[in-house]
């Protein structure tokens, strides 16, 4: 069996899926149409963005034909295949080859539908997502659907969003995150926040609780982590004491599992419409409102959040870890082979 993922690595998936797959027999890959400010690894790189619009068509196309030959199963993420207007999934279907599209957010996200699975007010939401054709994604969604073998979403967030898809959920490489905890080397409590959007994060409600906790006399070194590659980010998330991830939307992601991982308590808002679906989840659940409580309580309670820390670490061991997702991706491929 032989796996191509393509053609985005949203927050390493692809490649820590990949790996995985590798650890257990399989052959498995990463293509990706261009590398961003993260510098994720990928096996194959196909630099789209260095040709100007129009030509990224040549090269795109005799890839296509190149990978097509070599690869028996393509696992696709972000809505999007080898070619334009996932004109290549009617190719696969007619050849017999095995399909997965892969979910990870944006891709499949519906303004109507989030509006109840979040905090973000009109305004940031107008800002975020400008204006979307919620119909027509609907339909792009399920033409896709219908062309792929299976369809995957990467968190039950987004299940409302596709519902016929299954849940496979994000992964991370243990190896590469060993437990920390969250003991102090000193008196000053570091807090760290590492928004990928501020506007979605709620960082604007964030950095004044931080001030006014500074001017009450807590001893907060706060650490705001932006536009670093990723192994730089890995580095001071392990010094954090705290992480504050995202106050406004409904779901949590990689940064949370991997300071999870780390042994750090993480403060996340899961709206309460998805709540069930983590049951022992040790996040602690936070809105602007109960944010600065919640930051106070921890800074004053290091027991506390080493005994955070700690479950998060067995809850990032028994739900994310990568060899856990790929034995069930690895399942699926043969369930769909004749």
């Amino acid at each position: 069996m032989k796996v191509l993922h393509a053609p985005y690595n949203i927050a390493n998936q692809a490649l820590i899926i990949s790996k995985a797959e590798r650890s257990l027999g399989i052959q498995s890959d990463v293509l990706i149409f261009y590398q961003n400010v993260l510098e994720y690894e990928c096996d194959y790189n196909l630099y789209l963005n260095k040709y100007p619009r129009i030509i990224r068509l040549i090269p795109q196309f005799f890839n296509f034909l190149s990978f097509f030959l070599k690869y028996d199963i393509f696992h696709f993420h972000f809505g999007q295949s080898l070619l334009p207007y996932n004109l290549d999934l009617e190719i696969y279907r007619f050849c017999n080859k095995k399909t997965i599209m892969h979910y990870w957010g944006s891709d499949v996200i519906q303004t109507d539908i989030v509006k109840k699975y979040t905090l973000l007010n009109e305004k940031i939401f107008e800002e975020i997502f400008p204006t979307i054709n919620n119909d027509k994604k609907r339909e792009r969604i399920k033409k896709i659907n219908s062309l792929v073998d299976v369809s995957i979403v990467g968190d039950y967030s987004l299940l409302p969003f596709s519902p016929e898809s299954r849940v496979i959920r994000q992964a991370i490489d243990l190896s590469s995150l060993p437990y920390v905890g969250c003991v102090p080397q000193n008196d000053i409590i570091t807090i760290i926040h590492a928004p990928t959007n501020r506007g979605l994060k709620g960082t604007d409600y964030i950095i004044p609780v931080i001030d006014r906790l500074k001017k009450e006399g807590y001893p907060i070194d706060f650490i705001l982590v932006e536009k670093k590659p990723h192994h730089e980010a890995l580095e001071i998330y392990k010094k954090a004491d705290i992480v504050v991830d995202d106050v406004l939307q409904g779901p949590y992601g990689i940064l949370a599992i991997e300071c999870m991982a780390l042994g750090k308590p993480v403060l996340d808002h899961i709206h309460e419409n998805l709540v069930h679906y983590y049951p022992g989840l040790p996040i602690v659940n936070t809105t602007p409102d109960t944010l600065y409580g919640n930051l106070k309580n921890l800074i004053e309670n290091p027991s506390l959040r080493t005994s955070i820390g700690e479950k998060g670490r067995e809850y990032a061991e028994k739900h994310h870890d990568s060899t856990i997702i790929a034995h069930q991706l690895i399942e699926m491929y043969y369930s769909r082979i004749p």
